[in-house]
């Protein structure tokens, strides 16, 4: 049975190695950002939200193989959800799947904060990923 927890420092060499494994946003990975979702003391995944200068982002979330398709990260992000009452933002190649918990696509880049290197954004619709936001208020 799967079961969410707030992540602990001890959790973060795992999820970094499962985040380069997936390809997934591995900077700047603060413990007090994560929950864990976990079967039997082991990590079947995980997500954050990252709160910056001007927005909250859903990111890094992330489903260890043997535990795709059972809605284990349906469970990571309403709960990362239910932590917040503000607007959040994700960047994403999959649109479809946020879209059934209220995201919307946006055409425009995403706020400031998110942007660690403006080349990646700039490049952004020529890779798929998409800007999206659910809006709380």
């Amino acid at each position: 049975m799967i079961s969410i927890r707030n992540a602990k420092p001890s959790d973060m060499d795992k999820v970094f190695e499962i985040a380069l494994k997936y390809d997934l946003d591995s900077n700047d990975m603060d413990y007090k950002d994560f929950i864990i979702a976990e079967d039997n003391n082991k990590i079947a995944g995980f997500g954050r939200l990252w709160k910056h200068d001007d927005a909250i982002e859903l990111g890094t979330v992330g489903v260890v193989e043997e535990y795709r398709g059972k809605k284990v990260a349906e469970k990571i992000i309403k709960e990362l959800l239910n932590r917040t009452d503000k607007d959040v933002y994700l960047t994403t190649l999959i649109p479809g799947f946020f879209e059934k918990f209220g995201f919307k696509m946006l055409d425009v880049a995403p706020p400031q904060s998110m942007i660690r290197k403006k080349e990646w954004c700039e490049g952004c619709t020529k890779v798929g990923c998409t800007v999206m936001k659910l809006s709380r208020s």
